[in-house]
């Protein structure tokens, strides 16, 4: 497992571009499974998939409040829930 320092692409929950960020992310042998993003903490919730614009797989990611994101396997990119 791995933290890593990251700039990704970032869309927020209307299909716009929001820029590149800076993010922390953690990894396991498959993916992110916890990341700082802008000011929250983010989890790994157990919930794979493919994001249909672009066809990557992606890993679902939550907060204690419930904000959701879709990551990247790799972290390249972010889409907010």
């Amino acid at each position: 497992m791995s933290t890593q320092t990251l700039r990704v692409q970032v869309t927020d929950t209307n299909q716009r571009p929001r820029g590149v960020m800076a993010i922390e992310a953690q990894f396991d042998h498959l993916g992110p499974y916890l990341v700082q993003h802008d000011g929250r903490t983010y989890s790994f919730t157990g919930k794979s998939g493919t994001h249909r614009a672009s066809g990557v797989a992606t890993r679902e990611m939550a907060t204690d409040s419930d904000a959701r994101l879709w990551i990247t396997l790799g972290g390249t990119a972010i889409w907010e829930d």
